[in-house]
């Protein structure tokens, strides 16, 4: 059985022109491959319409933050690699999901495959209205 994915929500401005919205979405980017296995996650930038909405669903406050599962964890605050995933583990879908997070607690950040990551991710391509 396949273990549903760890839903990670990154509520920016803009992660292209605000240098704190970037390096937030690179923290969930940089995430080594296994973790990236776990996760499913996107950029809402307000300057859209469904980035508004994201942000009053998820209780925003602040820009940028990082939602884990519905929950604003990470607000106006780059999370160390471990911090990251302790997160994720408290929200795992599984205590095999959470387990497996915590035995990769000392791999680190892999930032040789950011530009991949963010790519896939759609960083930066929703930012303006009406673009796709």
């Amino acid at each position: 059985m396949v273990d549903k994915k760890i839903r990670i929500d990154v509520l920016t401005l803009d992660s292209v022109q605000c240098a704190a919205c970037g390096y937030m979405m690179e923290s969930i980017a940089a995430l080594p491959d296994d973790v990236q296995g776990m996760i499913e996650y996107r950029e809402w930038p307000i300057k859209t319409k469904e980035g508004i909405a994201r942000f009053m669903e998820l209780k925003g406050k602040v820009l940028p933050t990082i939602c884990i599962e519905g929950d604003p964890v990470f607000a106006s605050c780059i999370p160390q690699y471990e911090e990251l995933i302790e997160e994720m583990a408290r929200r795992a879908p599984s205590p095999e999901a959470a387990e497996k997070l915590m035995a990769l607690r000392h791999v680190g950040f892999q930032f040789d495959k950011v530009g991949e990551n963010l790519k896939k991710a759609g960083s930066g391509l929703n930012t303006r209205e009406g673009q796709k």
